[in-house]
C-alpha cells in the first residue's frame, strides 16, 4: 500500500514522467476528478459500473459482485490486464487506485499478480489522494508569500511571467483560460475539482525545488475569484489579495498591439493565410460576438452597439480581403471604456503596497534579478 504520507514525492514522479498512476474507476468518476497525470484504465467502463451499482441497490453487494465478474472475465478481462500491463513495462514504478482504494484495485492488483507483475495500490485511494492535495493547497496557500503582478489588461503579464526567471504559480495554466471575458480557449477548462488539483501540483513542486521557503515570495498573476469558470480556492485568493504587487504600466498602445497579437493574430482567424480554415477561422468572429455579448450590460448600450459595429465591420474585411488591422480599432475602445475603469476601481479599492513599477522589460528585469 501507498500511504498518503508518501505521496507528495510520488507526484512529483508523475510529473517528470518517472511514475505512472492508473486509475481504474469509471470514465465518468475520473473526468469529473482525476489526479495530474494519471491515465485511466477502467475495470469497469461507465455502462458495466452503473448496472453493478443498480444490481447493488435493487439485490446487494454480493449479487453486485457476481455481475461485475459476469461483465469483466474471459476476453474482456484478459484485454484490460494486457492494457495494463503495457503501461506497466513502459513505466516500471507503476501504482494502483480506484476510489477508495478498496475493491476494484484489489482486484487489479490480484489480476496483475496472476500475469506476474506485483504492483501497490493507494491506501484510500483516489478519495485519500484528494484530500491530501487538499491539505496540501491550504497550507500553501496560507503560509506562503507571494508577489502579485498587476497592471491594466494587455499589458502581457502571462507572457512576462513565463518568460521571468523566478518561482511562479500559474492559474491561467492550470485553469486553462486567459481571466477575461474574452480569454477562453478552443480547449474546455478543467472541472473545478481538476483545477484544484493541478494548482496543487504546481504547489507541489514549488516545494520540493531546493530554493523553496514560506520567506521568499512566489510570484503569482493578478486574477479575480473567477477564472473563466474556475473559482480559486478562498485561502489562496484571500493571500493573493492581501499581498504586494508589482505594475507593468505599458501604454494603451502598445497593450492594444499585445491584444491584438495573442486574441487575434494567434487564432484561427490569423492563421488563415497558412492553414485556409475559413470555418475556424470564422468561429472566431462567433465566439467574440458571443464574449462582447455576455459583457453588453456593464458596457453600455451605446458603447455596445459601436463595438459591435466594429467587429461586424471587421468579419466583413475579413471575408472580403483577408484584413485583420481593424480589430485594433475595437481592441482599443474596449481597453479604454470597459477593462481601464474596472482595474482602476479595483487597485484604488484594494490600495495594495506596490514594490515596483515599470514597463515591460523593467519589470522582467525585476523579477529575474530580483
Amino acid at each position: 500500500m501507498i500511504e498518503q504520507e508518501e505521496f507528495s514525492q510520488h507526484c512529483l514522479g508523475l510529473m517528470q514522467n518517472k511514475i505512472k498512476l492508473i486509475d481504474v474507476r469509471a470514465p465518468v468518476e475520473f473526468e469529473s476528478g482525476a489526479i495530474p497525470y494519471s491515465i485511466n484504465i477502467p475495470i469497469l467502463n461507465n455502462e458495466e459500473r452503473a448496472l453493478v451499482g443498480t444490481t447493488y441497490k435493487n439485490k446487494g453487494p454480493n449479487a453486485a459482485f457476481e455481475v461485475g465478474h459476469q461483465l469483466v472475465s474471459g476476453e474482456v478481462k484478459q484485454t484490460r490486464v494486457t492494457t495494463w500491463l503495457k503501461i506497466i513495462e513502459q513505466n516500471p514504478q507503476t501504482v494502483i487506485t480506484c476510489f477508495r482504494g478498496g475493491l476494484r484495485s484489489k482486484l487489479t492488483q490480484e489480476w496483475l499478480q496472476e500475469a506476474g507483475q506485483i504492483k501497490p495500490r493507494v491506501k484510500g485511494g483516489y478519495k485519500a489522494l484528494r484530500q491530501f492535495l487538499i491539505q496540501e493547497m491550504n497550507d500553501f496557500s496560507t503560509k506562503s508569500s507571494l508577489l502579485v503582478l498587476t497592471g491594466n489588461t494587455g499589458s502581457a503579464k502571462t507572457k512576462l511571467l513565463r518568460q521571468a526567471s523566478c518561482p511562479l504559480l500559474d492559474l491561467e495554466k492550470a485553469a486553462n483560460h486567459r481571466g477575461s471575458a474574452f480569454g477562453g480557449y478552443k480547449t474546455p477548462q478543467p472541472t473545478q475539482t481538476n483545477f484544484e488539483n493541478l494548482l496543487c501540483f504546481q504547489m507541489l513542486k514549488l516545494k520540493h525545488q531546493p530554493e523553496y521557503s514560506v520567506t521568499k515570495p512566489v510570484v503569482i498573476e493578478d486574477e479575480s475569484r473567477l477564472i473563466g469558470r474556475c473559482v480559486q480556492p478562498d485561502s489562496l485568493f484571500l493571500n493573493l489579495r492581501n499581498s504586494p504587487v508589482v505594475v507593468i504600466a505599458e501604454p494603451l498602445e502598445q497593450r492594444v498591439l499585445n491584444t491584438y497579437e495573442e486574441y487575434i493574430l494567434q487564432t484561427d482567424l490569423g492563421l488563415f493565410s497558412q492553414t485556409k480554415d475559413l470555418a475556424a477561422a470564422l468561429k472566431i468572429f462567433d465566439q467574440l460576438n458571443k464574449s462582447l455579448q455576455g459583457i453588453s450590460n456593464r458596457l453600455g448600450g451605446l458603447r455596445f452597439s459601436e463595438i459591435k459595429a466594429d467587429l461586424d465591420h471587421c468579419r466583413q474585411q475579413f471575408l472580403d480581403h483577408q484584413e485583420l488591422v481593424g480589430h485594433q480599432i475595437w481592441i482599443s475602445k474596449l481597453l479604454d471604456w470597459y477593462y481601464d475603469p474596472l482595474y482602476s476601481k479595483s487597485f484604488e479599492q484594494r490600495n495594495p503596497k506596490v514594490l515596483f513599477k515599470g514597463n515591460y522589460q523593467e519589470v522582467l528585469e525585476y523579477l529575474t534579478t530580483g
